[in-house]
């Protein structure tokens, strides 16, 4: 190993796939697998003892999901840069990976196309997105912005109920932090969703959250 190789873990339950990206990275002169994990839990030791520069994660591991994985080692290193390499890109998948701390994303089916160079790019701290899963995030941001520009046919108390409501509150609750009768939050909670055509609860919920409504709910209590 040289001083300037990129010292990479592989993270992956099946070991014909790890010995394969093995020698796939190995063939790099600029690279090199330091361990290999068949666990979560082997993936957490084995970062936090050999502090690779890259972490090659799959998301479907025996004992939990890569994901969980993730944000447990950045969040005891936050300088571990990840690549995602999974089965699965769809836009859910994608966008919790990328928030739990991961800087790349490949689909398994490019991994002998794409992982060399997204270690790479990761490694000199930048994202690297297939095209499938920057698509996926560009939709996710696409569909954001097209439901919060839907909030503005909303008048700022229907707003307030319909944001209240996905958090959990009772229409008592609401009433009582809006100063209003709970028949009258439940009246401004149905003409906000009359307007955004929800149906349920669960509607109401899904757009709330796309929306950005519930972006800084934790900080109310």
């Amino acid at each position: 190993m040289t001083e300037a190789q990129i010292r990479v873990l592989l993270v992956d339950d099946h070991q014909v796939l790890r010995e394969g990206l093995r020698l796939l990275l190995e063939g790099e002169e600029d690279m090199v697998v330091v361990s290999e994990a068949g666990t979560g839990q082997d993936a957490i030791r084995l970062a936090l003892e050999l502090h690779p520069d890259v972490i090659v994660m799959d998301l479907g591991l025996p004992d939990g999901s890569g994901i969980d994985v993730i944000q447990e080692i950045h969040s005891q290193e936050p300088s571990m840069r990840f690549v995602v390499l999974s089965m699965y890109s769809d836009r859910e998948l994608v966008m919790k990976a990328l928030e739990a701390g991961s800087d790349g994303y490949v689909p398994k089916s490019s991994a002998h196309s794409d992982l060399l160079q997204a270690i790479r790019v990761v490694h000199a701290g930048q994202r690297y997105l297939h095209p499938i899963a920057a698509t996926a995030v560009v939709t996710e941001m696409l569909d954001k912005q097209e439901e919060s520009q839907l909030l503005e046919i909303l008048s700022d108390r229907e707003a307030q109920v319909l944001r209240f409501t996905a958090m959990g509150f009772t229409s008592r609750d609401i009433g009582d932090r809006l100063s209003l009768s709970p028949k009258t939050v439940d009246t401004y909670r149905q003409r906000a969703m009359n307007k955004l055509e929800l149906e349920n609860r669960a509607d109401l919920i899904r757009f709330a959250l796309r929306a950005g409504l519930l972006d800084d709910a934790d900080k109310e209590g």
